[in-house]
Order: C-alpha cells, then sequence, then structure tokens
C-alpha cells in the first residue's frame, strides 16, 4: 500500500508523515530559470499619451530621449528627474556625452497630450541652452492603436 507502512506487529498500518518536496523543488528551479532569463529583457515603460502625426518615424534608441510627464516630472533615458533639477541633471548628461556637437547622438523630446504647452516650452528652452542642435519631437504613427 503506497503512503502507508506496516508496523510488523498485526494488520495495523501507519501513515507516513514524510512531505516529497522534489516536485516542488523542481517547480522553483523552472521558475527561478524563467526570471534569469526574462529579468535583462524586461524593460520599464513609461505610458504617454504622445500625439499622432502622419510622419511619425524616428528611432529614439539612437540618441537621449526626455519625456515630459503631466505631473511635471521629467525623465531623461530611464532617469526621473523633477522640473527644477532638469537644466542641470541634462547638461551633466549632455557634457558626458563628447565634446564635438556633431558627434553627439540627437535628442528625443516627447510630451504627453496633457501635459501644458509652457512645460514642453521650458524643457526645450533648456534643451537648447544646453547645446542640442540635432532635436527630435516624438509622436505616434496616426492610426497606432498603442501609445
Amino acid at each position: 500500500m503506497i503512503g502507508a507502512k506496516h508496523k510488523g506487529d498485526g494488520d495495523d498500518f501507519e501513515a507516513l508523515a514524510d512531505i516529497n518536496v522534489t516536485p516542488l523543488v523542481d517547480v522553483f528551479l523552472v521558475l527561478l530559470v524563467i526570471f534569469m532569463i526574462t529579468a535583462p529583457v524586461i524593460k520599464t515603460a513609461i505610458e504617454m499619451g504622445l500625439p499622432t502625426a502622419q510622419t511619425a518615424a524616428p528611432d529614439p534608441s539612437q540618441g537621449i530621449t526626455v519625456k515630459v510627464l503631466p505631473d511635471r516630472t521629467i525623465w531623461i533615458d530611464e532617469e526621473r528627474v523633477s522640473a527644477q533639477a532638469f537644466p542641470e541633471r541634462f547638461q551633466a548628461i549632455w557634457k558626458n556625452a563628447g565634446e564635438d556637437p556633431a558627434a553627439k547622438a540627437p535628442v528625443f523630446l516627447a510630451a504627453d497630450e496633457g501635459v501644458p504647452y509652457g512645460d514642453v516650452m521650458y524643457v526645450l528652452d533648456e534643451l537648447r541652452a544646453a547645446g542640442v542642435d540635432d532635436l527630435g519631437m516624438l509622436t505616434k504613427k496616426e492610426g497606432s492603436g498603442g501609445r
């Protein structure tokens, strides 16, 4: 009989109290492998309601992306900064990009549809003050369903 052992003195059986943890360990090892493989692939995404345009086509992976959100926070690539700290932090990043303006990567500005125009102009003015010449505005292509 599975799950019981014979005591040896008659027909009495005693239930086994041992738990087989092998299947549990197998499941945890499989989950560990899945997380180890997917963790580097996962990239945090910031939900934005970009305006649409017929000619939307820039590739922001080739430069620095500056995102302006409706809560007045600004993201420089994957780093969140306040509006007050933006000029100083961006200039530090921009200076590390190199001395030759022609060799520097382009800067892409993305602003949510709900961001006031004055906030976008503030960021644009600070980018120009930092010496950015190659500036692109990010939009989503008309007819694309995702944000």
